[in-house]
């Protein structure tokens, strides 16, 4: 008489390793949340290095100077970095388009959340470039920082006088940015 065994799974296979998968995904999600974090962080930076080099490359196309500001309604400079930014040129330097300027492009902030805030010299809630590429006498840089504050995941680019752009990394190895000075990022 042949006997026929199931080639199944016992109750208490499954049960370890059901067990094994809750432990494995206990460790997984903290990793994966912080490597969303981080990546946001990046997207943000990355997107402000366009923005910031398109308006350099059109200063320097068109010979004159350009403007980038934060737009809420992608028309008129006003609102904060994270709403968005518009790119135009600005012969008479009043940030404002009018006249003969023209609107060159609007940039839509990639995320849902986090923001950025510009900090320069002479306090400007704008960046102009120069018809050569450099900043018209305002260079600073932006700090991205997100929803919840966390300073593990705040980003920071610095535009220097020339107009080129570099992100701060975490120079003392303790998972924080850290600015030129040294000191930790800001939110």
């Amino acid at each position: 008489m042949e006997r026929n065994y199931s080639k199944g799974f016992t109750l208490i296979e499954l049960m370890v390793c059901f067990a094994l998968a809750a432990i494995l995904a206990g460790y997984a999600i903290p990793t994966m949340q912080g490597m969303l974090k981080r990546s946001q962080g990046t997207a943000a930076i990355n997107w402000l290095v366009g923005s910031v080099a398109y308006t350099r490359n059109a200063a320097i196309t068109f010979d004159t100077y350009v403007t980038i500001c934060p737009s809420s309604d992608g028309h008129h400079c006003g609102g904060a970095w994270h709403d968005g930014t518009i790119v135009f040129t600005d012969a008479n330097l009043d940030h404002r388009i009018d006249g003969d300027d023209t609107l060159l492009r609007r940039f839509t902030y990639p995320l849902a959340g986090g923001t950025i805030t510009w900090r320069a010299f002479q306090n400007r809630h704008y960046l102009q470039m120069t018809g050569i590429g450099y900043t018209h006498f305002q260079n600073g840089n932006f700090v991205y920082c997100p929803d919840n504050g966390d300073l593990h995941y705040a980003e920071q680019l610095v535009i220097n006088i020339q107009g080129r752009a570099k992100t701060s990394v975490d120079i003392n190895g303790d998972g924080l940015v850290e600015d030129r000075y040294g000191h930790h990022l800001r939110c």
